[in-house]
């Protein structure tokens, strides 16, 4: 189905935000789904239980995050207003600010809500709905009609392109940036066709794509921490599954593949997050990145020697010890094709129902092992052992150490990269096959059919709402798409982080031999 693009905002001055009148219907064009809310356009007054509302809204002061405003009267004394404000995503937690104002019978007040800061963080491209609530000495409670906005880069012409549920937020930076949103978009619905079956998800709510072209526009919209990073490993994409939302490097000077793939590879970590709900936060991370390189369907290889050389060594960790992932940038490499590789053993062996199944069981078990005994009726290391097998390995006790005696490190745990570190590479190994020391031929592999992309109505959920001393709005199940060390901020991730990238340096294998980092010039 073809793309339909929309403009966002024509004044590149202006601050920019979209506001989602209307949940677009699958495969429907609906022209006029959103409209921009600028500072000189405003709500009409709004009235309800005594007190009325002439004025409201939010200004985006990205990157610090949002301002909200609004002008109320009431016969009785306004004595406190709140703005509830929910990131539209895998978390239904709900957050509110206290709005600044004095007291009385007619006021005029403002809040804002914090980007980048130690416990917020909005990524670029995630939904939030809002609206204020009203409390009067009579001890009525007057709440607003729900805004729902989209957070981006404020002064860049953003325009859409969208097949229904999945967005491409882009702007006209070069004349390849439509070009590299649509094919951005069209990878994007191709992945989730492939994958569906797999991870049995069905999507119900919309997943955000922003594309940069310009690499200048994403570092701005990064985490500071990540920003340092990213100045030293040039970052191609970050996935944030608890806002539905993927970062994509599409610059000009990205190769076709690299970009696709990136789409492909981090698209399927929202996929999977999507699949395994609040349980996100017990899948094992060699299966997500497994899946992940899986989805990518051999668009320029590049996993299969480090798997295949670790197996000639006889160092191929067991599936145990890589829940997460540390290590140096070949072990990471090396643990990325053990994640594929044992993937599309299980596909080949057993099919896609047994996946699915697995991801189905996970919202009660909780956890990869437990969801692969009730799936597959086999523990993880009978199947690490199944698959060891089938590469030529011996069978492994389960007293046999994490790694072979080569390798071991009695003494301390494996350094942990810092975040942002290369986890990820944007070229995919075959679908089939199993990775050996010696590369031979691979089938083709064949994508199953799938039944009418037809998106379910979504579900209801209660939100939880959070004051605004509380933990951070990004909470548990933590976002992230490619793994890393284990998190040092205390989230209930499992050791996935909120956010994590596909990076350059491992787009090109053999410049991680002697590289600590690859340098990039910001322009």
């Amino acid at each position: 189905m073809l793309p339909y693009h929309r403009r966002i905002a024509a004044r590149p001055a202006a601050p920019i935000i979209v506001i989602a009148i209307a949940m677009v219907i699958a495969g429907a064009v609906a022209a006029g789904s959103a409209a921009l809310l600028s500072a000189g356009i405003m709500p009409p007054a709004y009235a309800q239980g005594g007190v009325t509302v002439t004025d409201s809204g939010h200004e985006n002061q990205f990157p610090d995050g949002l301002r909200f405003h609004i002008d109320a009267a009431s016969d009785s004394e306004i004595e406190e207003i709140r703005v509830y404000v929910r990131k539209l995503g895998q978390s239904s937690r709900i957050t509110y600010r206290t709005v600044e104002f004095e007291p009385g019978t007619s006021i005029s007040g403002e809040t804002r809500f914090k980007s980048k800061t130690a416990n917020e963080y909005i990524p670029t491209g995630t939904r939030l709905s809002y609206y204020f609530e009203i409390r009067t000495a009579d001890g009525a409670i007057t709440e607003t009609e729900p805004q729902t906005v989209v957070y981006l880069n404020t002064g860049l012409d953003w325009q859409t392109a969208s097949d229904g549920f999945i967005n491409v937020y882009y702007y006209q930076h070069n004349s390849q940036s439509q070009a590299r949103a649509e094919e951005v978009l069209a990878v994007a619905a191709d992945t989730y066709q492939f994958m569906r079956p797999i991870l049995g998800v069905e999507l119900t709510e919309p997943m955000n794509i922003v594309v940069y072209s310009h690499y200048g526009h994403m570092l701005d919209a990064m985490r500071v921490g990540s920003q340092v990073a990213a100045q030293e490993l040039h970052v191609l994409g970050k996935a944030f599954t608890n806002e539905r939302a993927l970062l994509v490097d599409g610059d000009v000077g990205q190769p076709d593949d690299t970009v696709l793939s990136t789409a492909a590879h981090e698209f399927t970590h929202l996929l999977v997050a999507d699949a395994a709900g609040s349980a996100y936060s017990g899948v094992h991370t060699w299966l997500n990145e497994g899946l992940a390189v899986y989805s990518e369907r051999n668009r320029g290889g590049g996993f299969e020697r480090y798997i295949g050389a670790a197996i000639q060594r006889n160092d191929v960790p067991p599936l145990s010890a890589l829940i997460t992932y540390a290590g140096n940038p070949q072990e990471t490499l090396r643990n990325y094709g053990q994640g594929h590789a044992v993937v599309a053993y299980m596909l080949d062996t057993y099919g896609p129902d047994k996946m699915a199944a697995l991801f189905a069981s996970l919202p009660t078990t909780r956890a990869t092992d437990k969801a692969l005994a009730a799936a597959y009726g086999i523990t993880l290391l009978e199947l690490d052992n199944e698959w060891r097998q089938s590469v030529g390995l011996e069978a492994r006790a389960a007293a046999t150490p994490a790694l072979p005696p080569l390798q071991m490190r009695p003494t301390r745990r494996p350094t942990p990269t810092p975040t942002g570190a290369p986890p990820a590479v944007a070229a995919a190994p075959a679908q089939a096959g199993i990775p050996t020391a010696t590369p031979a031929p691979e089938p083709t592999a064949t994508t199953p059919p799938t039944p009418a992309y037809t998106p379910l109505p979504p579900p209801t959920r209660r939100a939880e709402v959070m004051p605004e001393s509380s933990a951070p709005t990004t909470t548990a199940p933590a976002g992230g798409g490619c793994s890393a060390p284990p998190s040092q901020s205390g989230n209930s991730s499992g050791g996935i982080p909120t956010e994590l990238a596909s990076a350059a340096l491992l787009a090109i294998p053999a410049g991680l031999l002697g590289l600590a980092a690859v340098r990039r010039r910001r322009e």
